[in-house]
């Protein structure tokens, strides 16, 4: 995966076939989360679906969760998808706590959200 360094925070992504995945290498504290958010509104992440590997975050601080949300919003006014993976049992927790789950996809691994994400587009043209 290519690495993008935004405001000294390592964030790792790939871009294929409609699909972004971006991968922080830290908990999503208000810092990375910032970083996170200038990766993934840039030009760069321009895909039709956003795919949130938080396999490498131990834990999601509020802002990591309120951006979560906004981002999911600003997705879908434009048609456009967020799902996330690799959650930890304590942001696993939250994100369920939070009802987080019943409007954001989740998967466990990269693999399984892109199957996810071509079944329900496969879905959508038949």
């Amino acid at each position: 995966m290519p690495n993008a360094k935004i405001f000294s925070h390592k964030i790792h992504y790939r871009i294929s076939d409609g699909y972004a995945v971006v991968r922080p290498e830290e908990a999503c504290n208000e810092e990375t989360t910032e970083a996170l958010a200038h990766l993934a509104s840039s030009d760069l992440i321009d895909s039709k679906h956003l795919v949130l590997d938080l396999s490498h975050s131990k834990y999601v601080a509020t802002p990591g969760y309120r951006w979560i949300l906004r981002r999911l919003k600003e997705l879908e006014s434009s048609g456009k998808s967020l799902t996330l993976v690799g959650l930890s049992p304590t942001v696993e927790r939250t994100f369920k706590l939070l009802r987080l789950d019943e409007s954001i996809p989740t998967a466990k691994t990269v693999p399984e959200a892109i199957a996810m994400i071509r079944r329900q587009e496969a879905a959508a043209m038949a």
